[in-house]
């Protein structure tokens, strides 16, 4: 099988999951998504380049986690001011994708960020880089977006691109999935447990 329908292929059962996750099933999201993560992840295991990362490259996995959490903040703040209403969207986005209970912890960490790091850098970007096309972090970012549409929020969507392509940007520059890894663990710990934006 040719590499650019291997990953179409893969990209349209990624689509086929997370519709899956956010929207036919939301009220059992959880289960859903960490079965579709863990389908993508083992799914992309072998085409991906893992490191142990340098000294260098741990502190701009965390460092970079961190600044991109503190964009979203300062976002959140401007967006309020500009579109209060939005505060829903914000409530409803938490709601279904905050983390409660012991397992989904869990899950966050050990299976789903990881099988996004995997599936959409490790897999998806890697293969763009190997067929030569134009601006793959970008055109990866844009996949990884396109994959959230079903939760129907657009701050999920403007989220999901823009941490996207610094994701996609760590990996193309280091060559190691554990510094988007790195980066993705510790913004969404800031995002989703120690700090949420509500």
């Amino acid at each position: 099988m040719s590499t650019a329908k291997s990953l179409s292929g893969a990209i349209i059962l990624a689509h086929l999951l997370l519709c899956l996750s956010f929207f036919l099933y939301s009220n059992l999201f959880w289960p859903f998504f960490t079965v579709s993560l863990l389908s993508l992840g083992i799914f992309s295991f072998r085409s991906t380049k893992w490191k142990a990362p340098s000294i260098k490259h741990a502190v701009l996995g965390v460092g970079s986690g961190i600044l991109l959490y503190l964009v979203f903040y300062f976002g959140k703040l401007i967006m309020l001011a500009i579109f209060p209403e939005s505060i829903t969207q914000l409530e409803d986005l938490y709601g279904l994708v905050a983390p409660e209970i012991g397992w989904h912890y869990l899950s966050l960490i050990l299976i789903i960020i990881p099988g996004e790091e995997l599936f959409w850098r490790g897999f998806v970007q890697y293969h763009l880089e190997k067929m030569n096309v134009p601006f793959p972090v970008v055109l990866a970012a844009i996949f990884y977006m396109s994959a959230h549409l079903y939760a129907g929020a657009l701050l999920l969507l403007v989220a999901a691109l823009l941490a996207g392509s610094i994701w996609g940007y760590l990996y193309k520059r280091t060559v190691n999935l554990t510094v988007p890894l790195l980066s993705h663990l510790v913004f969404d710990l800031l995002l989703l447990v120690f700090f949420p934006l509500l």
